[in-house]
């Protein structure tokens, strides 16, 4: 297995751990603070937003929804989201660490050998 897969995999494992810590304390601000901060890409953008429409409440949590039901249409979205995001940095640095490696093992004479140089 290579390590591309590590980063986004243990991230997802925590938002796991955060969404079970959320659904077990009591429905107040504090509890929402775990999900904002296992989540923080999305929470600097959603409050942005939130003060660029000029709104109180955190535009990225629907109203009108069940309390978990909200949390769940934020958080979970955002967590792929940032899962994908470091499988992205995680692969496109995996590559080229793979091509410095393959550019090295050629060395200066071997560039141009194979007509590279």
């Amino acid at each position: 297995m290579r390590w591309t897969y590590v980063p986004p995999s243990l991230y997802l494992a925590f938002a796991l751990y955060v969404w079970i810590d959320f659904t077990r304390t009591a429905h107040d601000g504090l509890a929402n603070l775990g999900l904002l901060l296992a989540t923080l890409p999305v929470t600097a953008v959603g409050l942005l937003l939130t003060s660029a429409l000029g709104k109180t409440s955190f535009v990225l949590i629907p109203s009108g929804l069940g309390y978990y039901t909200a949390h769940a249409i934020y958080f979970w979205p955002s967590a792929l989201l940032i899962a994908a995001l470091l499988y992205g940095i995680c692969s496109t640095l995996d590559r080229l660490w793979r091509r410095a490696l393959r550019s090295a093992q050629l060395g200066p004479d071997r560039h141009e050998e194979a007509g590279e140089g």
